[in-house]
């Protein structure tokens, strides 16, 4: 390695969550590492915030004048990091410091290819994973044991990964409201041969009492239906497929998901 490259460049995505941010700092500070850089890539947040965020222990801060989203905005961030690695987390998550007690997996499982991507927390449970290393696992492209999963094999939680994945599979689709940019990329990565595996136990996990900001990008009201959860989660599933089938990795872009930053 380079006498000044960085090893891991923490890239640290934020808009107007301030105390959320200093919280995922301060973990990242308390991680047994060194050589490392954070990189904070903010969308346009108030000025009141921007000034709060100049006082904190930020190596590169990114700024944009207006808010374009959140691809945008890791798509900057990931062009600003310089290091070897990338560990991903967006400002509401903090990273568990045992994390240091598996980075060294994750470089060999990413310097060999064995993985292109590792995850360190999902929301979901995964029914059929592969065994990599003691603490490191292959979510499997598809698998019938995770049959209502598969599509959530990507998520845009804590990950770490290296500038090479985007070169491969390409950067995120900007001009986009998050979960419609979120579920796009993960259908572009189901569908590509890109190996994303998962570390064993939770490695990260979200800020107690943090809002996310995906709350307010849709004009419409949530609404509540008396459906059963299990037959929303079976939809959902078989929506999921068929965008998969209908995807073109060239066009980008979903069939059955409207795009509310468009509006």
């Amino acid at each position: 390695m380079e006498k000044d490259k960085k090893l891991i460049s923490f890239l640290i995505t934020h808009y107007n969550r301030p105390f959320d941010l200093m919280e995922c700092i301060e973990a990242i500070k308390k991680i047994n590492i060194s050589n490392y850089e954070i990189v904070v890539c903010d969308d346009g947040s108030e000025d009141r915030n921007i000034k709060l965020l100049q006082g904190y222990e930020i190596d590169k801060l990114i700024l944009a004048k207006v808010n374009q989203g959140l691809a945008a905005n890791l798509n900057k961030g990931i062009e600003a990091c310089d290091g070897a690695y990338i560990i991903y987390c967006q400002e509401d998550f903090v990273l568990d410091p045992k994390v240091s007690n598996v980075l060294q997996e994750c470089f060999d499982l990413l310097e060999n290819k064995k993985v292109d991507m590792v995850r360190f927390t999902s929301n979901c449970q995964f029914n059929k994973l592969i065994t990599l290393t003691a603490n490191i696992s292959l979510i499997p492209k598809f698998s019938f044991r995770n049959f209502l999963l598969n599509y959530y094999q990507y998520s845009d939680h804590p990950f770490v990964t290296t500038k090479k994945f985007y070169e491969n599979y390409g950067y995120y689709l900007e001009n986009t409201s998050g979960r419609y940019g979120e579920t796009e990329y993960a259908i572009r990565i189901l569908k590509s041969n890109a190996k994303i595996g998962i570390s064993n136990k939770k490695l990260a996990s979200t800020i107690i009492g943090s809002q996310s900001v995906l709350v307010y990008e849709s004009i419409y009201e949530a609404k509540e239906y008396k459906i059963n959860k299990k037959v929303i989660i079976i939809a959902r599933a078989f929506r999921l497929y068929l965008e998969l089938i209908l995807y073109n990795k060239y066009k980008r872009g979903l069939a059955t998901y409207k795009n509310f930053r468009k509006l």
